[in-house]
């Protein structure tokens, strides 16, 4: 009993300098591009020139701009393209609430503020989600959509269990320790995009680690926690097919987290022919095989501006 309780003490106390020696966030880099929307400033980042139809691509959970950079620089070539860091990621002000309405709040303001006229909106996973419900709420703004890796649904998979099971110090301590972690990171990131995988060079693990220290990160991801993941009902989605908006499914093959039989249910349920599954890739389809991605979507753009 009083191993035990030595250990605690011993843990809590190592738990507690470490969080103590942690307390200051990583500052924002210089050079970024912020716009307001609404009560916060959003980050922000555009590829190409000026185009009658713009792309506006939407990052999925723990992801940012920096995602979304090889599929962007190739449809940069002919279009022009802009990203956004979702609220609770990236660079964006941490500054909630993080819904759903929030996020497709977040989405409109963006579009107004930066007079998108016609945008295609390219959402990868919980982008799907958000995509799918400023659609709804917005059912004439957007001349196309797009999910990609994503069926933009609702999943209740309760996260507040590590909140209320793993007490402070301990909790924040292992926050920190994974999102510092070069090797936590990226086998995470290697579990999610599938095998094969590009490997993240230094750079590219830099850029996906760094937003996870920036202040107000950890609160913003344990809210996200607290609630089901970002997305509409099933009976939500399915009305997206009566606006008859050109709409896609592109999917990794691969990818564990939407089976082919979802992502071919999703395209039937918003209107979009059947599904591209993109060859030898996971869940991060964008990543893994950015060049077929990015030209699935130059596909879909000139059948439109054939319409």
């Amino acid at each position: 009993m009083g191993l035990t309780a030595g250990a605690l003490l011993a843990s809590y106390l190592v738990s507690s300098i470490y969080v103590a020696s942690t307390n200051r966030p990583n500052a924002v880099p210089a050079g970024l591009h912020f716009v307001s929307t609404g009560a916060f400033e959003t980050r922000f980042q555009t590829w190409g020139k000026g185009s009658s139809q713009p792309i506006v691509l939407l990052h999925g959970a723990f992801e940012s701009v920096a995602t979304w950079v090889p599929i962007a620089e190739r449809l940069a070539r002919n279009f022009h393209v802009e990203a956004y860091d979702l609220k609770g990621y990236g660079y964006t002000n941490h500054v909630g609430p993080y819904s759903l309405r929030a996020l497709a709040q977040q989405l409109s303001d963006f579009i107004s503020v930066r007079r998108l006229h016609s945008p295609v909106l390219v959402g990868h996973s919980l982008g799907a989600g958000v995509l799918a419900q400023f659609v709804l709420d917005h059912p004439h703004v957007a001349s196309g959509i797009i999910f990609l890796d994503g069926d933009g649904l609702s999943a209740s998979i309760p996260g507040n269990f590590f909140t209320e099971l793993v007490p402070e110090p301990f909790r924040t301590a292992l926050y920190r320790m994974a999102v510092r972690s070069r090797w936590f990171v990226s086998s995470v990131w290697n579990m999610a995009c599938g095998d094969p995988c590009p490997p993240l060079r230094a750079s590219d693990l830099a850029e996906v680690m760094a937003p996870f220290s920036v202040a107000g990160a950890e609160s913003a991801l344990e809210d996200y926690g607290r609630h089901a993941i970002v997305g509409v009902s099933v009976s939500q989605r399915d009305t997206l097919a009566r606006w008859k908006i050109p709409s896609l499914v592109i999917s990794g093959a691969n990818d564990v987290e939407l089976s082919n039989a979802a992502a071919r249910e999703t395209a039937r349920a918003i209107g979009a022919p059947a599904p591209i599954f993109i060859p030898h890739s996971g869940h991060l389809a964008l990543w893994s095989r950015p060049q077929l991605v990015a030209q699935a979507i130059i596909n879909f753009m000139r059948l439109l501006n054939k319409r």
